[in-house]
């Protein structure tokens, strides 16, 4: 069974973006479009890695990170938290929420991938 990667992101547009740029190699990637998609799908599913925008709908990504992290079978999933936006404090708290890293969009298609395998069993 391929690892799975959560890529949370309210712009469809990213999630099919890192899609593409994920599946050469060999995961298969889970979409979410907001919070609340987000608990379902882990609910759900086993996740080797979490891909997390900042700007989500009724909640930001820093808080949905905090509040995935307090599942037990999420607390030592990886989490890199992307965003466009560019305030200075964003890599701090990304890391203070729980997050492994912190990537501004838009970024490689090599930085990604090789992102990803650093947390991913492949």
């Amino acid at each position: 069974m391929a690892p799975a990667i959560l890529v949370v992101d309210d712009e469809s547009t990213t999630r099919r973006l890192v899609h593409y740029v994920l599946k050469p190699l060999g995961v298969d990637v889970l979409e979410a479009g907001d919070p609340e998609e987000t608990m379902a799908i882990v609910e759900n599913n086993v996740v080797e890695m979490i891909l997390m925008d900042i700007n989500l709908p009724r909640m930001n990504g820093f808080d949905l990170t905090v509040r995935l992290r307090a599942m037990e079978k999420l607390k030592d999933v990886p989490i890199l938290i992307f965003t466009a936006r560019s305030h200075p404090n964003d890599a701090k708290r990304a890391l203070e929420s729980g997050a492994v890293g912190f990537l501004y969009k838009p970024f490689s298609t090599t930085e990604l991938r090789q992102i990803v395998t650093k947390y991913v069993r492949l």
